[in-house]
């Protein structure tokens, strides 16, 4: 099976979304506290922060994900459940077969560039801000290595990753709390959810139906898609929080391209 051309995998998530939730019930005022079990809190402050990830920009992961990848030159075959690939990892026909012999590919193969594409001295980790805990080469400990803020795995070593032969693991660990304003903010979608899900006569939550007047008394329409439309929620501080953080509306961060640089 010939592998796929390589492009870049988003890796396989530690959770459905976050790697945990925003607030915990704890951060519940007392007065809402009864709403729910803390179970049901738990669920519903996950179902909040989700939300909240996703119209902040895709940010905050929460704290305690962890993963390993396995660097390699080319993306893995359909299939074979291996996760993830970055395309500064390089691209050479070697993943499937092929040694490094002395700091070459051997047997050769045809039209690669080896110091670029083969050993490359720094490579981009699937995720950003992440803390390294542990790099093996052929199953040994190696500890020559430095991570930037940007995510790139550096060698101080002088020599290049070894990205044939799936020799080199690395563990790491990432993600980040949001800001105060954001867990505040959480914890205010979450109670609105609550106070909908039991059908309290309290919930802010925006609704089609604003103010109905009867007996030539006119009636009052919400479009509750408007909302939607520009990525808010109908919540005052919620969405004091979305415009400050994200005032573009960005569904992921922004990357930047520089001729200079081997990649965005």
């Amino acid at each position: 099976m010939t592998a796929p051309d390589p492009v870049d995998v988003p890796p396989a998530p530690t959770s459905a979304v976050l790697c945990a939730a925003w607030a915990s019930p704890a951060d519940v005022p007392e007065s809402r506290r009864e709403l729910l079990s803390d179970a049901e809190w738990d669920r519903v402050l996950m179902i909040a922060s989700e939300i909240l990830f996703y119209l902040s920009g895709s940010r905050w992961f929460g704290q305690g994900c962890t993963e390993s990848v396995t660097l390699r030159s080319r993306p893995p075959a359909p299939g074979t459940g291996s996760w993830p690939y970055s395309s500064t990892w390089g691209h050479c026909s070697c993943w499937s077969s092929g040694n490094i012999v002395a700091g070459y590919l051997y047997p050769p193969a045809p039209g690669i560039w080896i110091g670029t594409h083969l050993a490359p001295m720094a490579v981009r980790l699937p995720r950003q801000h992440v803390t390294v805990s542990a790099v093996q080469v052929n199953g040994q400990p190696f500890t020559d290595f430095r991570v930037n803020g940007a995510g790139w795995l550096e060698r101080t070593d002088g020599r290049g990753w070894n990205v044939c032969g799936d020799v080199t693991e690395v563990a790491y660990t990432f993600g980040a709390p949001p800001p105060v304003s954001g867990v505040q903010a959480a914890v205010e979608l979450a109670v609105e959810l609550a106070l909908a899900q039991t059908n309290s006569s309290e919930c802010r939550l925006p609704r089609r139906v604003q103010t109905i007047t009867r007996q030539g008394v006119s009636m009052t329409m919400l479009d509750a898609q408007e909302f939607l439309k520009e990525g808010r929620t109908g919540l005052y501080f919620v969405d004091l929080f979305l415009i400050t953080v994200n005032p573009g509306g960005l569904r992921r961060n922004a990357s930047v391209w520089s001729p200079d640089l081997p990649t965005a």
